[in-house]
């Protein structure tokens, strides 16, 4: 089990928790995660990236996800200006260096399966979120006006075949946890970016399928809407999934104001 919490001052006005599990059936935990606030900036980056069941090194590759994209971040020089333009092009082009780094391993090490990985990140700012996914894990907003909406787009085949053709086949089932779109598998991969407004109470979870897909959307909400702090939601929303049988690697990360954890005594 891994967990971080990110209380380092930073001008993104957030705090961040996260928390990885293996969860109650699997002999390894393929799932990475990374909080990073560093001190001083006018924004934040959180990651979760979830190594594909069944291929070789899943953890490899997710671990290069939050790796590379942690330490790419932590070089960026932060623009005067245009700062979510910014965010969206350091978005857009380290997933797809990464990429090509997963793919270059997988070419040259000749495995049957490659490894891959599935990858949702954010940068926070004070008044923007730029969103980067690829693959089934995901990221919520949760606002007391509006409750809890998905932000991130479903890459599995079933949920591809859904919006194109607007209702699921029968045995769709079987096709839920084939990835449509992740990191590692070809060589060229165009991360789906989103730039949404940053509202003042909007609280913010990333999370991988072994949360999202065991916890009811109405639970997830009443656990975000109802938590104290970051840490707070973190550890419920892990609760939640071992509770509900814990079948895969559980991974969260939530990310609430920080004028919130500090009317809470937290920060």
């Amino acid at each position: 089990m891994y967990y971080i919490e990110a209380f380092m001052r930073n001008r993104a006005g957030v705090i961040m928790a996260g928390e990885s599990n293996l969860g109650l059936h699997r002999k390894r935990n393929e799932d990475n995660f990374c909080c990073y606030a560093p001190p001083g900036r006018k924004c934040a980056l959180a990651v979760v990236a979830d190594g594909v069941g069944g291929h070789a090194n899943g953890a490899v590759a997710s671990l290069i996800c939050c790796r590379d994209l942690a330490e790419a971040f932590r070089r960026m020089a932060e623009p005067e200006e245009n700062l979510p333009d910014a965010a969206a092009v350091f978005l857009r082009d380290k997933i797809r260096k990464i990429n090509r780094k997963v793919f270059s391993r997988n070419y040259f090490e000749q495995v049957i399966r490659p490894m891959s990985s599935t990858i949702v990140a954010a940068v926070f700012m004070p008044e923007a979120v730029l969103l980067a996914s690829a693959g089934d894990s995901r990221m919520y907003e949760f606002h007391p006006a509006d409750g809890l909406v998905q932000l991130s787009t479903d890459h599995s085949f079933s949920a591809e075949f859904a919006r194109e053709h607007g209702f699921l086949p029968p045995g769709s089932e079987t096709m839920k946890n084939l990835i449509a779109r992740a990191v590692g598998p070809r060589s060229e991969l165009e991360p789906e970016l989103h730039s949404l407004e940053r509202r003042r109470e909007s609280r913010y979870l990333l999370c991988s399928d072994g949360a999202s897909g065991c916890i009811p959307k109405e639970e997830l909400a009443a656990i975000m809407a109802d938590s104290g702090s970051a840490r707070q939601a973190v550890g419920r929303v892990m609760r939640s999934a071992l509770l509900a049988g814990g079948r895969d690697n559980i991974t969260v990360v939530a990310v609430f104001p920080e004028e919130e954890e500090q009317s809470h005594g937290i920060a």
